[in-house]
């Protein structure tokens, strides 16, 4: 968790939860992370930090009734920290084991992760940069580099990218911690990049601002104007035009001023 490794600095004894109060809530993400605990747990500990950071209950979000149904409205004196994971060790051996594979086939080439899907849910089109852009940047620079894919369920999959289908997120983050450079749009992977302290291009368009949910050593590319960031929670012709802005050749560009 995020928060937890600048509260940590001050309260190295403590334990925290991630809830309410009275409730706490759980991501496979936390796995093997001793500082965070499930509420049952609660009695063995003296230091206890209730982390107020939850699905429906974020800080970086206000949580306007008026318009809630509408959109989201941001919490602009909010900054992201990072993360961090903890694997185990079957976990960092399977992904060692993998691109050991790779890098023996392909020797000398850097490995790119690439992200190309969003979340299916109506306003996270506004985060999709557009599938055959993706496509694009593979077909441009396959050549130069390794693109290599993490799929799940129904998600779409890159022609010429090495794709491992059916991974959990823990599993894909491992994945991602030999590659690199990651590449996607702002969300899960890329928060996981910024925890694994991973080079990246994240696509932020115009839904939201990377000043409050980027991360600095990353490439965001943001289009700023007045709608921005919009947080609209309906298919947005604002959002869109702001990804027509950022082009294939700007993301290529990005690409090879961290890797070359």
């Amino acid at each position: 968790m995020r928060e937890i490794n600048f509260l940590l600095k001050n309260n190295p004894e403590a334990k925290f939860i991630i809830g309410d109060g009275s409730n706490s809530w759980w991501s496979e993400i936390f796995d093997n992370n001793k500082s965070i605990i499930r509420v049952n747990d609660i009695s063995k500990y003296n230091n206890i930090i209730w982390i107020d950071n939850y699905p429906h209950h974020r800080p970086y979000r206000i949580y306007n009734q008026k318009n809630h149904s509408k959109k989201v409205t941001w919490n602009k004196s909010f900054k992201v920290k990072k993360g961090k994971i903890y694997f185990t060790k079957k976990e960092i051996s399977f992904a060692k084991n993998i691109y050991s594979k790779i890098r023996k086939n392909y020797p000398g080439k850097k490995i790119i992760y690439i992200e190309p899907n969003v979340q299916v849910k109506k306003w996270y089109l506004n985060r999709d940069w557009g599938f055959e852009k993706w496509q694009a940047i593979v077909k441009n620079l396959s050549h130069e580099f390794i693109f290599f894919q993490a799929s799940y369920g129904i998600q779409k999959r890159l022609k010429n990218v090495i794709n491992l289908h059916n991974v959990n997120f823990r599993s894909a983050s491992a994945l991602l911690s030999q590659t690199d450079l990651f590449i996607g749009p702002h969300g899960g992977m890329a928060i996981a990049a910024a925890a694994l302290d991973k080079k990246a291009v994240v696509i932020f368009g115009g839904w939201c601002d990377p000043k409050n949910l980027g991360y600095n050593i990353h490439t965001n590319l943001f289009i700023k104007n007045k709608e921005s960031p919009c947080g609209s929670k309906y298919e947005c012709k604002h959002c869109k035009k702001c990804m027509d802005l950022i082009t294939i050749e700007m993301v290529i560009k990005e690409i090879n001023k961290l890797l070359i």
